[in-house]
């Protein structure tokens, strides 16, 4: 229903090609108008009645959008309008151009030798979309498109401990952060000039920094090792250590400890950061007998709502959480 909004209100009234981004357009609308010289190497026009594709700005030969090859003053050089469809460029069915002035015109008329004109019998032009292959389809794929477009770069090493099915979004967020060293923690904003106590009030034992917080602190070590601790042996108290840990983890049946420990590691991150901030910004505190429950809650929360992914035993994964965490020590 948006996009036939956007057809009539928005695009159908005004030529895609020729619009400027403008205050007056939603900010969605001007995005779409930012990445024009983006999309027009995306999409190919194939040709048939003339009457949607555009003369300049559409790829409907070999040559590409012959705004490109023309420049500026072709408009003025073959007397066709900016706005122009393939269509205008006929007449009574054949080609009409002015006598060839220039190399790129007589390009474009050796092109247009091997190019049936536009017809009313042929039916409506349509568009197909580059494929990551190269080659151009009828289907589009937004996976497909991004993947063409992004900044492709090498995967991290954590990414799988971030970004996961069981994951909390708001958590996996904050975890990002820690792993980029982007919370603004005291350390950083001293680093900004700012006049803040340099301690941590966690634990008032050491400076208030990611590598501190994650989880060198008494505090929030002992939140993480508690939990961890239970599931695997040695659980690592330093932030990169902990992420190749928790992804290397084994346990039978397969994977469940490693799919847990990814969940406890972002909700121990999270929650110590956010007892950081209560203690800052609210001046309460809670016990840390209270963030281990709150800890517990939330895991259990989270976790009930995953039916068993072992089919054998049927043992879901709030089913090895308790197991592991009920288990004498």
């Amino acid at each position: 229903m948006w996009v036939m909004w956007l057809d009539h209100n928005i695009f159908g009234r005004r030529n895609y090609w020729l619009m400027e981004p403008s205050p007056r357009l939603s900010w969605n609308v001007r995005k779409m108008v930012e990445i024009k010289s983006i999309f027009k190497s995306m999409i190919r026009c194939q040709l048939r009645n003339g009457l949607k594709a555009s003369f300049w700005f559409d790829s409907w030969t070999d040559l590409g959008p012959l705004i490109d090859l023309f420049g500026a003053m072709g408009p003025r050089e073959l007397r066709i309008r900016r706005d122009a469809t393939v269509w205008e460029a006929t007449r009574d069915g054949q080609w009409h151009f002015p006598n060839a002035r220039s190399l790129p015109a007589e390009q474009l008329q050796v092109c247009l030798s091997t190019v049936d004109p536009p017809s009313p019998s042929r039916g409506s032009d349509w568009y197909q979309w580059k494929q990551p292959s190269g080659s151009f389809s009828a289907k589009f794929s937004s996976k497909g498109t991004w993947m063409q477009i992004r900044q492709v770069s090498p995967p991290v090493p954590w990414c799988k401990a971030v970004w996961f099915k069981e994951a909390v979004p708001r958590f996996s967020f904050i975890q990002w952060l820690a792993v980029h060293g982007r919370l603004s923690t005291r350390d950083r904003l001293r680093q900004w000039g700012m006049t803040v106590p340099a301690a941590c009030v966690l634990c008032d034992a050491g400076l208030d920094s990611h590598d501190h917080l994650f989880f060198e602190c008494e505090f929030s070590r002992s939140v993480w090792v508690s939990f961890a601790g239970k599931i695997a042996p040695n659980p690592p108290i330093s932030l990169s250590s902990a992420y190749l840990w928790v992804l290397s983890v084994q346990s039978s049946p397969p994977h469940l400890a490693s799919k847990i420990l990814k969940l406890l590691l972002q909700t121990s991150i999270y929650l110590v950061w956010k007892e950081r901030n209560r203690r800052i910004f609210s001046a309460e505190a809670n016990t840390i007998y209270a963030t281990k429950s709150l800890v517990d809650r939330t895991m259990r929360n989270r976790l009930i709502s995953f039916s068993p992914e072992d089919t054998a035993t049927r043992i879901s994964l709030l089913g090895f959480y308790f197991g592991c965490i009920n288990s004498p020590p």
